[in-house]
């Protein structure tokens, strides 16, 4: 999957992440996802990090944006 359709999975609530991303299973990995506001919408993507107590927004190098190995991780 490319960066258009990954984007657009996390909008719609599903976890996304490039596979050559930390991974130790679906709950221990790096990986974005969107963000719910107070009305339930989703109004923009965040990057959880493993082992990390805080989270930022995403964002995405060159790499990642010209990168057709994204994939959706299933809950």
């Amino acid at each position: 999957m490319n960066i258009t359709e990954a984007v657009q999975a996390a909008f719609e609530g599903k976890r996304i992440r490039r596979k050559e991303w930390f991974f130790i299973d679906n709950d221990r990995c790096v990986y974005v996802y969107g963000y719910r506001g107070f009305d339930g919408k989703i109004t923009y993507l965040l990057e959880h990090t493993e082992g990390c107590k805080e989270e930022k927004p995403a964002s995405f190098s060159g790499t990642d944006v010209l990168a057709d190995d994204w994939e959706v991780l299933e809950d």
